[in-house]
């Protein structure tokens, strides 16, 4: 039985979906539909091709009202200011809220509110940090996903299926499940410590510019990266900085997630080391070279095979002059 996905997709890429996109459970208007369509055939067919003309888009209402669906579908927690998607239905309405909002991005008045940070319990004990943006700053936040997502989706290989429109990691385990019964048996598995809090905004940035160089657009990516954090301690003291580098989980539109990971699939896919079945954002990352043997790398395993890699993903990905900030690094042999 197939798995539930994220959304549903055209069975065509090349014809124009039959029917609205239905995304996180929502159907799209069916024009932000077709939009979105014709933004991932162009992306698909002129690879290189760089987007300057976006942020009349995502200022269209029809997009905006998509973005509030989601929003209001999704019914997450209120941000600083408290107000929620109930709140702004019993005041205004969305309607009025919707035009106010329309007007604010139309004259480039629209500013992000501080976002509130939370933490939630990891497994192992410690603290995981979550951004809370407003509702506002929600709607506008998906509306640049909805028109940034079909962009960057055309740049990524089949075999990445993290937080990608119509894949799930049931999909992934399927893939695993069926190389290990063809006989491959070497996987490779990474993870970066502190990556949400250590990523460098102008790398990031530079990474969204090579697919789209809409002054606007990338202002508001900016601005929600510099975005003031509002944070408040077990004691009741309160306390607002403005980082200058890392971005708050939490958010509907993590940037750091839209960059071209597909040269890292295809390098992988080229070697011939392992199927890049992987969650897609961890090869937007920081690597850099180790030049000694990994404490938790099994004895026996030739340390070229594991520089080789780390060299390859140093090319492709440099995002800043730091330490190497491997957590985990293994390679499993059957």
């Amino acid at each position: 039985m197939d798995q539930p996905t994220t959304e549903n997709r055209s069975p065509n890429p090349d014809q124009p979906p039959a029917e609205p996109e239905v995304k996180s459970g929502v159907k799209l208007p069916v024009k932000v539909s077709e939009l979105r369509w014709k933004l991932g055939r162009k992306a698909k067919q002129e690879p290189t091709f760089r987007f300057y003309a976006l942020y009349d888009r995502i200022c269209r209402f029809d997009v905006l009202t998509a973005a509030w669906w989601l929003v209001m579908k999704n019914d997450g927690a209120a941000g600083t200011d408290g107000v929620s998607c109930q709140d702004i239905i019993d005041g205004p309405g969305a309607a009025t809220f919707l035009k106010e909002l329309h007007e604010e991005l139309l004259t480039k008045r629209y500013r992000p509110s501080p976002v509130k940070r939370v933490y939630i319990p990891k497994p192992d004990g410690r603290q995981r940090p979550l951004g809370i943006p407003t509702i506002k700053d929600r709607i506008v936040q998906t509306a640049v996903l909805l028109i940034l997502e079909p962009i960057f989706e055309a740049d990524f290989l089949d075999c990445s299926y993290g937080f990608r429109p119509g894949k799930n990691a049931h999909q992934a385990v399927d893939a695993i499940r069926q190389h290990l019964d063809a006989g491959l048996r070497e996987v490779y598995d990474a993870d970066l410590k502190g990556y949400f809090d250590t990523i460098p905004h102008d790398q990031l940035l530079a990474a969204v510019r090579m697919r789209v160089v809409d002054r606007s657009v990338l202002s508001l990516i900016r601005m929600w990266l510099e975005a003031v954090v509002v944070e408040t301690d077990a004691n009741s003291h309160t306390k607002a900085f403005r980082s200058k580098q890392g971005t708050p989980q939490g958010g509907v539109i993590a940037p750091q997630t839209m960059l071209q990971t597909g040269p890292a699939n295809e390098a992988f896919r080229k070697r011939g080391r392992a199927d890049p079945v992987n969650n897609a954002h961890r090869f937007a990352a920081n690597f850099h070279p180790l030049h000694e043997r990994p404490q938790n790398v099994a004895l026996g395993i030739p340390i070229n095979v594991i520089q080789s890699l780390l060299q390859m993903f140093c090319k492709i990905i440099q995002m800043f002059d730091g330490q190497p900030q491997l957590l985990l690094f293994r390679l499993l042999r059957g």
